[in-house]
């Protein structure tokens, strides 16, 4: 009887466990297949939604309701930029970013002392890149390490010259890298007496650019932002003058600085051109003179015995000469 029972057990014990391998197993392999294809060990998931509705892909870290934003980081903390692409499901094809916005091809240059305020060209001057040189007034003019001929530094040398020191300085720096305009001011924005040199009704260096036909300068080479011919025309610097004027000390220096300068004895009887050292220039009239010429220049400007005012004035009326135009 005992014998008999313990067959019975036997046998259901071995039922039982074929029941269970025979039934249970696809069960547990179905649910170990579909952990894995939940996506959790995949970049992206799927928001399940109907059958006839498309499905959206989430990248890791987002959630569905949010802007799909990535911090830059060359755009400083806090600065947001879209994902370089979004994938569309249902085309596979990548939408690019809009690209970065280039610079403008056209650039003011600026002297300025520590008590010029230039603010005003970064907001009156959007659609113009800008290199504002601080004119270095601390040292000794033999004594600074800050070269424009072999550093790129936007501060001068020494304070020499007056604005031809930063004008040199910006040609010699950046002659390969020149946009395709440039222009020469002073720092100040506008107003009378202190811009009364700036040729419109309100005294504005913003209104000269603004105006300014870029067309123009690129074909002529050059362009005085100055229309009104006095002072400086019909003859400012007569170099011979006879008998000399002792007060004129830009006449009694330019032949001396024209021979150093350009190398030749052919210096004209008389120089004049509407003041005051603010004009422009296309990059393809600046590249008609080697950029060794633009050094030279430079290099006699830090050089020059000249007092400051007189070495500043001598290239005042140099420019329109140096870019192309003719003495008077």
């Amino acid at each position: 009887m005992r014998s008999r029972r313990l067959i019975n057990s036997i046998i259901l014990a071995v039922w039982i466990l074929c029941a269970w391998y025979f039934l249970g197993t696809p069960f547990l392999r179905s649910g170990d297949l579909s952990q894995e294809s939940g996506g959790f060990n995949l970049p992206w998931r799927y928001e399940a939604k109907e059958k006839d509705q498309k499905q959206d892909v989430f990248e890791p870290g987002h959630t569905q309701g949010h802007e799909n934003e990535e911090k830059s980081p060359e755009s400083g903390e806090g600065a947001t930029f879209s994902s370089i692409e979004v994938l569309d499901v249902s085309t596979t094809q990548s939408v690019p970013a809009s690209p970065t916005a280039s610079l403008p091809d056209r650039v003011v240059v600026i002297a300025k002392l520590p008590t010029d305020n230039t603010g005003w060209v970064s907001i009156d001057l959007p659609d113009w890149q800008s290199a504002i040189y601080a004119i270095d007034i601390d040292n000794p003019h033999n004594t600074s390490m800050l070269d424009p001929l072999t550093n790129s530094t936007l501060r001068t040398l020494r304070n020499k010259g007056m604005e031809a020191n930063a004008y040199l300085a910006y040609i010699v720096q950046n002659y390969d890298n020149l946009p395709s305009t440039i222009a020469f001011i002073h720092p100040h924005k506008d107003g009378y007496p202190e811009a009364w040199h700036t040729d419109n009704h309100e005294y504005s260096n913003v209104v000269s650019l603004q105006t300014l036909n870029i067309d123009f300068v690129q074909r002529n080479g050059y362009a005085n932002l100055r229309c009104v011919s006095d002072p400086g025309c019909p003859h400012e610097v007569m170099p011979f003058r006879d008998p000399p004027e002792a007060h004129r000390t830009i006449e009694a220096a330019m032949p001396e600085a024209w021979r150093d300068l350009f190398n030749n004895t052919n210096v004209p009887q008389i120089l004049a051109t509407p003041c005051c050292a603010q004009f422009a220039v296309s990059r393809d009239q600046v590249r008609k003179r080697p950029l060794e010429e633009y050094r030279k220049y430079y290099q006699w400007l830090m050089d020059t015995p000249l007092k400051d005012e007189t070495s500043g004035r001598v290239f005042e009326y140099l420019w329109h000469i140096i870019y192309g135009q003719d003495a008077v």
